[in-house]
């Protein structure tokens, strides 16, 4: 064998080397294209309404197939669009499920009779939300009572009314990067949190 069938032999081998490399990152890219679209979701933290579970500057994983599988579950961390703004996720706890009596007294939250622990902000000045009394009510068939975890600064359900099963986008699984006002400010014990 010359030295010329060597040169084409290695050069063949170098070709198939990367049209496999090609197809291969072409592959994963798909995956990860098809991954985020059906999925799971990454979802920015803005606001302290989430607070203690959810800060500003969390990054959330959010599994977009979860409620294909099974409906949501109260005390489940949900996203899902806005009803009242162009389509915005927001990020909120399920407390009330189609068909349960939710209410309001005293500042305790009430679903079927039975009072919820919350959050409530430990900075008044921040607060536009205050312990109010609403009556009990019905959350109606295809619909989900949602509060925020840091009750006293949250705009939720008690203001907007509930969210259609039909707008929530997944369930918020993960805290999977977290930063303070900085971006190098990063809150490592944070990372890798589960929610609950």
């Amino acid at each position: 064998m010359g030295a010329q069938q060597t040169h084409v032999k290695e050069a063949t081998l170098v070709a198939r080397i990367v049209r496999d490399g090609i197809l291969a990152i072409i592959g994963a890219g798909m995956l990860i294209f098809l991954a985020q679209a059906f999925v799971f979701q990454f979802l920015g933290v803005s606001s302290g309404s989430m607070s203690p579970t959810l800060l500003p500057g969390d990054s959330v994983l959010v599994n977009r197939l979860a409620y294909h599988l099974y409906s949501p579950r109260r005390g489940d961390v949900i996203v899902f669009h806005f009803p009242q703004t162009d389509g915005r996720d927001f990020v909120k706890r399920v407390i009330g499920l189609p068909g349960d009596v939710v209410g309001e007294e005293n500042g305790r939250f009430i679903v079927n009779g039975t009072a919820v622990a919350g959050e409530r902000a430990s900075d008044p000045v921040a607060a536009v939300a205050t312990p109010m009394d609403l009556p009990p009510r019905r959350v109606p068939a295809g619909q989900l009572y949602v509060l925020g975890d840091n009750r006293a600064t949250s705009l939720d359900s008690r203001f907007w009314g509930t969210v259609d099963e039909q707008k929530v986008v997944g369930k918020a699984v993960l805290i999977c990067w977290s930063h303070g006002k900085h971006w190098w400010d990063v809150r490592w014990s944070r990372v890798g949190e589960w929610l609950r």
